[in-house]
């Protein structure tokens, strides 16, 4: 049986569906989940449980894809009453079974541990704050607003501003018009409608982008969702200016991090915002680490007899230990975040590997004393730090330790450096969150914890791990929350934040 017969099921049942009242009825479940309507219980066999402790929101999310494609505008079924959602969520696990049926082996599952982490642990991070402070500080950086309002018309803030009024709006409501007026809050209609513009699109045109991203294999599920780009839809063509927004979180995502791809091909990007990322990991240093129990350096340019080098991004000193940091803004593209294969995920993971063993070569040139930093005989220990989340977890973990282990071998690097100071990749959340462990144990305490084999364990696994109290005392804080004033007014912020705010 090929693949697309055993999708069938799942799409005929989805004709069945109303589309608009069974987009209504997602934005209802993920507003539910987000506390603003209150919590939906079922009978899981056993016991009367929370609806989204077994219906996740991922699985919402690749729902809210299936609907596009497939419901109806006069289907006669609806995801409310919830019998109506699970009926759908259980077809949804078959389907993805079935896809992989002719495929399975112990390989095949290991190889797919990747996607199902990247298609999974977004929805269960929980500090979306930081994240959204993160990407103002990193998209105003005067450089890279310069190329973000040529590309666009529209500075860093009137784009946060836009996206948090429409998140706010959208905490009771389905639908927003474009027309909406932002200007009490000082948005020129003008721009706020390229907001919108940029946000939203056409029914037909986001069907064609589903049809266009679909695959029928054993990544099906893990194929991206283009509502991710364009959050908002209109579904009536005789009311464009109506739109509707079936998972609410893409437009906080799409105005924050997703503001990459107004720019990521603009003439000039990569060296502002690679820039923008380092400066943004000091000042994350800087408020964790303070001085004088911590010794920060920023990088500074030295050469090594006639060839000029750029040194680690930075590098935290205390009592006990040395921290070199390298800052990446690169992502995973698409294609390998959805993959199960391991040669398309080694191609991009080979990159982080490349960082890696950059850092070690700049860390061997410090301890030749080339460079502002004094040896110290303490221990070195290096952390490259990406903007985006790689998730590096299972298959993409391996693959990075072999390129690692391969690249210091050409590069005649001393493997056993591996051991003694084993490396670190992080993504800024992670470092972020267990920064704050680090800066009460000290950088000695906790990186001389991490053994050959905690080299393929995320960064906050680690901390969780080996220091459960610390960790969670101090993992929940608000960075740079005394700048939100300075943002976004606080009539505009959701609920959610003005609780934080506040």
């Amino acid at each position: 049986m090929d693949n697309f017969t055993r999708y069938k099921p799942l799409r005929n049942l989805l004709r069945q569906y109303n589309l608009q009242g069974s987009l209504e009825d997602l934005w209802f479940y993920f507003q539910m989940y987000e506390g603003a309507f209150p919590m939906a219980w079922i009978w899981d066999g056993r016991r009367r449980v929370p609806i989204k402790e077994r219906i996740f929101k991922w699985e919402l999310a690749v729902l809210s894809r299936e609907l596009v494609l497939h419901a109806s505008p006069t289907g006669a079924l609806r995801l409310s009453p919830i019998q109506g959602l699970i009926r759908l969520t259980n077809m949804l696990k078959s389907v993805d079974n079935n896809m992989a049926k002719d495929n399975i082996s112990p390989e095949s599952a290991y190889n797919s541990l990747s996607a199902t982490g990247q298609l999974q642990f977004a929805w269960q991070r929980n500090r979306e704050f930081n994240a959204l402070m993160r990407y103002y500080k990193v998209f105003s950086a005067p450089a890279v607003e310069a190329l973000l309002t040529r590309q666009t018309g529209v500075t860093t803030r009137e784009w946060f501003l836009v996206g948090f009024a429409i998140a706010g709006h959208l905490r009771t409501h389905f639908g927003i018009s474009n027309r909406q007026d932002y200007s009490p809050v000082g948005i020129e209609l003008a721009r706020s409608q390229t907001v919108f513009e940029k946000l939203s699109q056409p029914l037909v045109a986001l069907q064609e982008e589903f049809n266009k991203a679909a695959r029928y294999d054993d990544t099906w599920m893990y194929t991206w969702n283009p509502l991710a780009a364009k959050p908002l839809v209109s579904l009536n063509p005789k009311a464009p200016h109506h739109l509707h927004c079936p998972v609410p979180a893409f437009v906080l995502s799409r105005v924050s991090q997703g503001l990459y791809y107004e720019i990521s091909a603009a003439e000039g990007f990569n060296n502002p915002f690679g820039a923008s990322f380092q400066a943004y990991v000091g000042e994350v240093l800087a408020a964790t680490f303070p001085s004088p129990r911590f010794d920060l350096l920023e990088e500074r340019e030295y050469k090594v007899g006639r060839a000029t080098k750029h040194g680690a991004d930075w590098i935290l000193t205390d009592d006990q230990a040395n921290l070199f940091l390298e800052c990446k803004a690169k992502r995973m593209t698409q294609d390998a975040k959805s993959a199960v294969d391991p040669a398309i995920i080694g191609q991009q993971v080979d990159f982080l590997a490349k960082a890696v063993v950059q850092l070690y070569k700049n860390i061997a040139d410090a301890l030749a004393g080339h460079t502002q930093w004094q040896p110290n005989n303490r221990p070195v220990y290096p952390v490259v730090v990406t903007l985006e989340d790689w998730y590096l977890f299972g298959p993409s973990a391996d693959l990075l330790k072999e390129s690692v282990e391969t690249r210091m071998a050409e590069a005649r690097l001393d493997l056993d450096w591996l051991r003694t100071m084993p490396y670190s990749v992080a993504s800024c959340q992670d470092f972020e969150d267990v920064s704050p462990t680090i800066a009460e144990v000290g950088i000695g305490a906790f990186f001389a914890e991490r053994s050959p084999q905690h080299l393929t364990w995320m960064l906050q696994a680690f901390a969780r791990e080996l220091f459960p109290e610390v960790y969670r005392r101090t993992v929940h804080r608000d960075l740079f929350e005394d700048e939100w004033a300075n943002i976004v007014p606080l009539r505009v912020l959701p609920e959610k934040f003005r609780r934080q705010e506040t």
